[in-house]
């Protein structure tokens, strides 16, 4: 078999790993760019672009200059370092913002001067910003931890405390964490409660049965004894193998410290959180049972028109509390308004949004015949509420106003995803010359927002969505898209909206390598019917 020369092997390795090369002849100031490191600089095939070496500042982030100057000031200065390497944000042409890994080596004439320098480039965006929210999260879980009054630890399979928060080093009588591990049980307490303490977290790890709400007392030795509600449960890694165990203790001395009482504060315990689950429970039915799963038809009442909608839904919440709704609003006996709103997140402050979102919609019942003013007191009034409680939260939102006696369409976008209008029997995303998208709500108080207006007789059908539907993703990470849904509905343009809907849920169930969509589903669609 012939090989490929060693340099068309290197070109394939660089193609392979999506990198490209550049050249830089320190001497002259002259740089060249492969073409694949013209596309992460933001220009053309062959395009001559700048030397982002010799004035970073121009290029870089603010951020980042500096670092990016000491860097190269180390490679550039005689006999100095051998390799560069920095990963920093570029500001493309168009401003976007890049973020780049850039690695190069150099050659030196016998002085130690640098000659030349050439080296690789790849854009590295993704994995930075999943980087810096994952960075997020574990801050956010680590303050939880830090600073919630209960003991919180892991140990090792030898029951070797590898992490523990500062309330239960505190209560062992240490300033930092980290004279804590390495330590176990026998370390602090007596052979009693270290042995027992042992035996259980042996069992735990074999059987991965958890140990909840154990009264356990702690024999120290050197002070009055104490008792703490523990649970403790396996911790395993993410390919299933146990790595020890981690536990959460409460201290109820005082409570245990009346006998009597002991039966009653340990069943109190249990009470309370089969309430807390059944008011989850009662949040999440009270939640569903705001939405309308069948709209029906309008006009509903005896008013005379020569066109009626009927709606169709479609609502799939991932978690218990969904940050996903749509309404259906009766201005009169010809006029409905169309609502569709995604939270950002899940969870309780989703749904808590979500509540508000309803109360704002009722108190802004007086503006919902005009679509702009109507998004502008929805987010007027959330953003009040949402600075003046510290909270940084939005939503994004969709909103028309259907006129069945002026046979018009009017509608505008707080930062919402536009619908999918099928019109001469072709399905494309509703676009508008008219600037219709404003911000997402609860951003800034008194933004403006602007409207469009259709002629019914111009609407076939019109489907309004979340982002749910269209980010699910395959094995190979790539998402469905918003194109990719309006081009399986192109296939099928005589489904009415509620086939419609079923066919963009089985598509996205089929797209996708997971159990799941992976967020909130959220769909409402309406055909428009010609009376007579």
């Amino acid at each position: 078999m012939m090989q490929a020369p060693p340099e068309d092997r290197y070109e394939l390795a660089l193609r392979a790993s999506n990198e490209g090369i550049w050249q830089w002849d320190v001497q002259k100031g002259y740089v060249s760019y492969s073409d694949r490191v013209l596309s992460f600089l933001g220009y053309e095939e062959g395009a001559e672009a700048p030397n982002i070496f010799m004035r970073p500042e121009y290029f870089f982030h603010e951020n980042d200059v500096a670092k990016f100057e000491r860097a190269l000031a180390k490679m550039l200065e005689p006999n100095g370092e051998e390799i560069f390497a920095i990963d920093c944000r570029y500001i493309r042409p168009d401003e976007a913002v890049t973020w780049l890994r850039i690695r190069g080596a150099c050659i030196r004439d016998a002085s130690g001067e640098t000659l030349r320098m050439a080296g690789s480039m790849i854009d590295i965006s993704k994995r930075k910003n999943a980087e810096l929210a994952l960075e997020e999260e574990r801050h956010l879980l680590n303050q939880l931890i830090e600073n919630i009054p209960s003991s919180i630890y892991f140990k090792d399979t030898e029951s070797r405390f590898v992490m523990v928060n500062k309330a239960l080093a505190h209560k062992m009588g240490y300033e930092n964490v980290h004279d804590l591990y390495g330590l176990s049980d026998h370390d602090v307490f007596d052979d009693a409660h270290a042995n027992k303490s042992r035996a259980d977290e042996l069992r735990i790890m074999a059987t991965g049965e958890p140990l909840e709400e154990s009264l356990e007392r702690e024999v120290w030795g050197n002070q009055p004894d104490t008792w703490v509600l523990t649970t403790k449960l396996p911790w395993h890694d993410r390919n299933g193998k146990v790595k020890g165990i981690f536990g959460v203790s409460s201290d109820v001395t005082d409570i245990v410290s009346v006998q009597i009482r002991l039966a009653n504060v340990t069943e109190e315990l249990k009470h309370r959180n089969e309430e807390y689950a059944q008011e989850l429970e009662l949040a999440r039915q009270i939640q569903y049972s705001v939405i309308d799963s069948t709209p029906l038809p309008f006009p509903r009442d005896e008013a005379v028109t020569r066109y009626g909608v009927e709606f169709s839904s479609r609502y799939l919440p991932d978690s218990e509390m969904a940050g996903d709704f749509f309404e259906n609003l009766k201005i009169s006996d010809t006029k409905v308004g169309v609502l569709i709103c995604d939270v950002m997140g899940h969870g309780v402050r989703a749904s808590l949004v979500v509540a508000m979102l309803r109360g704002l919609v009722e108190k802004e019942r007086e503006s919902s015949e005009s679509a702009d003013w109507f998004l502008y007191g929805l987010n007027d009034s959330l953003a009040k509420i949402l600075n003046h409680a510290g909270i940084q939260m939005f939503a994004t939102a969709f909103y028309a106003v259907v006129d069945l006696e002026k046979e018009t369409f009017q509608y505008a976008s707080a930062g919402h995803p536009m619908p999918f209008i099928k019109r001469n029997g072709k399905v494309e995303v509703l676009s508008s010359e008219k600037i219709v998208r404003g911000p997402a709500l609860g951003l800034m108080p008194e933004a403006p927002y602007g409207a469009d207006t259709l002629p019914l007789s111009e609407i076939e059908q019109l489907i309004m969505y979340t982002d749910g539907i269209y980010e699910v993703e395959n094995s190979k990470g790539e998402q469905i898209g918003v194109e990719g849904l309006c081009a399986i509905l192109n296939k099928h343009p005589k489904l009415n909206a509620d086939e419609a809907l079923h066919l963009l849920m089985q598509s996205a169930k089929d797209f996708t390598s997971a159990n799941s969509y992976g967020d909130d589903v959220c769909m409402f669609a309406f055909d428009v019917i010609k009376n007579g």
